[in-house]
């Protein structure tokens, strides 16, 4: 909740950590959940100086020109850093023998936030039932491509295929429907016992 402290605080500081704190949101979506409130502040706090260092050198244009330049220069550099970044710091560091720690706390995690392509995947549930989706790449129109991979570890997929627990398969029809849409099942994290996937 914001104080009457913050208020007091000059314009330019004020956009600058708003803008830092868009800007480490964006860079960290599906990361934040590990985070401590110091990595919060501190990461943000990184953003803020680009954006108040756009907001300083455009403030003679007025303010709205250095608004705009103060979330644009936190949300660029968020996305810079998400898309190239930080895969090429964790590279460096490494490389030469730093540490291999990725910031992601669980594999569940890492899969999640990866930027492979999965291919196919198999969830077996704790009932001894087993999900398939055999091909994602028929889903691409699909809600998530035919696959969300939840952060609690629930997973929501197109199933074509189902193996029951008295070893029965069953295939499933009519998954896409013109009308409709597409049917998709959610597995709770509390029924899911195994994923397999396949990553390209």
């Amino acid at each position: 909740m914001l104080t009457t402290e913050f208020f007091d605080l000059s314009l330019s500081l004020q956009a600058a950590l708003a803008a830092g704190y868009l800007g480490y949101v964006t860079a960290y979506a599906g990361f934040r959940r590990d985070h401590a409130a110091t990595d919060a502040v501190f990461i943000s706090l990184a953003f803020a100086s680009l954006a108040m260092l756009a907001f300083v050198l455009l403030e003679r244009f007025g303010l709205v020109a250095s608004f705009i330049a103060a979330f644009v220069t936190s949300l660029l550099s968020a996305g810079l850093w998400r898309k190239w970044g930080r895969k090429g710091w964790l590279w460096c560091v490494g490389s030469v023998g730093v540490h291999r720690d990725d910031g992601a706390h669980g594999a569940w995690s890492g899969i999640v936030q990866t930027d492979r392509r999965v291919g196919q995947v198999s969830v077996h549930t704790v009932g001894g039932r087993v999900l398939y989706m055999n091909d994602r790449s028929k889903y691409h129109d699909a809600p998530w491509g035919g696959l969300y991979l939840g952060g609690d570890g629930s997973v929501v997929m197109v199933v074509e295929e189902e193996e029951l627990s008295d070893g029965r398969e069953e295939e499933r029809t009519g998954i896409n429907d013109e009308l409709m849409g597409t049917r998709m099942t959610y597995i709770p994290a509390s029924h899911v016992a195994r994923v397999n996937i396949r990553m390209k």
